[in-house]
């Protein structure tokens, strides 16, 4: 395994690293259809998992590419909707309550309390992520990290979305370091891997599923598939 040296610092992204937004979605799909029965009546919950998965990643490409933030959430309900063949009248009830609890799930990536502790006590940590405030912070709080980090830094409160250098750049600033003092741990290789490298840092894929890095020209400089191999590499 690649060792990491010479660092004073590790940065996260958050989804699907150390919020499992996956198994989140899928909790809140079930709180939903438990509470709009007439909405979702008779509709198998398999049928509408794959629905709001369909719906997400059209507008999770779409966000990634640069699409405008303001109403997504709620394009993602009414394609949701339509995908089921249930009115798109429906879309904003669906929204306010997928947000309103979504971030409350405890859906932690395995490891990631103990891991981030452990770092915490050593090198300054913080967080770079593609995301909305009103439920990054939240997920973070829930999971029991929000406390646990030097800097928090958002797309939608920095105004760069990832593979941007500058919101890894704002990290760096922010914890008084240079960029190449940082390790940055994320599940995206475009996103994390190369936006991280990009912006002068160590970049750690966190590559969970084992899925092939993406044409980016990057290699990086440390590959786990389980967070609590990260402290390993450090030195």
């Amino acid at each position: 395994m690649d060792k990491i040296k010479n660092i004073s610092a590790v940065l996260f992204d958050v989804d699907d690293t150390l919020f499992d937004r996956k198994a989140a979605q899928g909790l809140v799909l079930e709180t939903i259809v438990e509470k709009l029965p007439d909405i979702f009546h008779g509709i198998e919950i398999e049928r509408i998992k794959a629905a709001f998965i369909g719906s997400d990643l059209v507008t999770t490409r779409d966000f990634d590419a640069g699409a405008p933030s303001e109403g997504l959430r709620d394009i993602r309900s009414r394609l949701f909707l339509r995908y089921l063949g249930i009115s798109e009248e429906y879309a904003e009830t669906v929204t306010n309550l997928y947000v309103h609890e979504y971030p409350t799930v405890n859906a932690p990536v395995p490891g990631a309390y103990s891991v981030v502790s452990e770092l915490a006590a050593k090198y300054a940590t913080g967080v770079v992520s593609n995301g909305f405030p009103d439920v990054q912070y939240t997920k973070l709080a829930t999971i029991g990290l929000k406390d646990k980090f030097a800097c928090i830094v958002l797309s939608e409160e920095t105004g760069i979305r990832k593979p941007a250098s500058g919101i890894f750049a704002r990290a760096a600033s922010l914890l008084n370091l240079q960029p190449g003092e940082c390790l940055y741990t994320g599940n995206s290789y475009i996103n994390d891997m190369v936006g991280a490298a990009n912006a002068g840092m160590m970049a750690c894929w966190f590559n969970r599923d084992s899925v092939m890095p993406e044409d980016g020209g990057v290699r990086a400089d440390a590959v786990i598939s389980d967070l609590k191999e990260l402290a390993a590499i450090l030195q």
